[in-house]
């Protein structure tokens, strides 16, 4: 699964048509976290305090999501008993995150986009990075943080997924426990130490900016 997909143009409109529904926005919401088959999709939807959705219902706007390019068949599983004949789909997301552009300039650049959000997030937020060097370090810092985060999401992808029966939102947090103390002891040491170093850096640009933007607080 991509963690970002930038659609435009017809892809976007599909994208937007194929939202336009409750229950296909709470069906990609669910995929985001993790992959299902159809019939737990079905139980996931309806168990969740709405109406009783019937399956038929949740492959019409799986067909639709998939269509819209938002969703993907990944396999095939047995429906019953490892010697039936009858299969089940099993679909995920394919992105974690969706930025659909409306407009010329509205697609972000993936070369470099990361320093150009980090600085831009700093002002936004009112902190005041000391310098470019300052900016670059902090890049540098958090794209490494990240990275071992990442890596560590992998294996705890691997880990929940042999697990059945997780909400999306209980698959969320186990994953967010399990990226961390997943790693291996050298990465699992460096996790934590360019973490504090990645939180000191923001917190010397924020302290450096309540004096001159004491409206933004």
């Amino acid at each position: 699964m991509k963690s970002l997909e930038v659609l435009t143009g017809e892809k976007a409109a599909a994208a937007i048509h194929a939202l336009n529904d409750e229950c296909r926005r709470r069906i990609l919401d669910a995929l985001r976290s993790r992959e299902m088959p159809t019939p737990e999709i079905a139980d996931l939807i309806s168990n969740k305090g709405h109406d009783q959705v019937k399956p038929q219902t949740v492959r019409y706007h799986l067909k639709e999501l998939e269509r819209a390019g938002l969703i993907e068949q990944t396999r095939c599983v047995p429906a019953g008993d490892d010697d039936t004949h009858i299969m089940k789909k099993v679909w995920r997301a394919t992105a974690e995150s969706i930025f659909i552009a409306t407009g010329k300039g509205a697609v972000p650049q993936q070369e470099g986009m990361e320093e150009l959000d980090i600085a831009a997030v700093m002002r936004k937020l009112g902190f005041e990075p000391p310098s470019e060097d300052f900016v670059k370090e902090t890049t540098m810092k958090y794209l490494e943080w990240d990275s071992l985060w990442r890596r560590g999401k992998e294996l705890a992808d691997q880990s929940l997924g042999t697990i059945p029966e997780l909400s999306p939102a209980e698959y969320l947090v186990l994953r967010r426990l399990l990226s961390v103390v997943q790693l291996h002891n050298v990465d699992y040491a460096r996790y934590w130490e360019v973490s504090k170093e990645v939180a000191d850096m923001f917190r010397k640009a924020y302290l450096e900016g309540i004096g001159k933007n004491p409206d933004v607080y």
